[in-house]
């Protein structure tokens, strides 16, 4: 039964970034310390309830995702979708990781690393 948190409402009182943070340092807390997971569930949806009155967002986890990483630090994915479809259409026409890494410019690794997930998921 979905909990009604609307007499909590306060105005803004706390920033997006603050929302964001909060939950993903929850998340990552009960993923690392087994606890109860209705308590867990409780949790997190009261987080997001109170959220989404706040800042009036339709979907708070994809919005509060956006938050996590504002300045996009980290490593950059190496391959985009279109690489990726092309080294498995290769891989299913018969080339070899050699041939496809000459016929790509990509490495022999990143191409064999990429069918190996390819075709783990199948």
């Amino acid at each position: 039964m979905p909990r009604d948190y609307s007499h909590r409402r306060t105005g803004l009182c706390m920033t997006e970034h603050d929302f964001g943070e909060t939950y993903t340092f929850l998340e990552l807390f009960f993923r690392t310390y087994t606890v109860h997971e209705d308590a867990v569930e409780v949790a997190l949806q009261a987080i997001l309830d109170t959220y989404m009155l706040e800042y009036n967002r339709k979907d708070p986890i994809r919005a509060l995702k956006t938050l996590r990483n504002p300045r996009q630090a980290g490593r950059k994915q190496q391959l985009n979708d279109d690489d990726i479809r092309r080294i498995r259409d290769l891989h299913s026409a018969g080339y070899s990781v050699r041939r496809i890494s000459e016929k790509t410019g990509i490495s022999k690794s990143t191409v064999q690393r990429v069918l190996n997930k390819h075709l783990s998921h199948n």
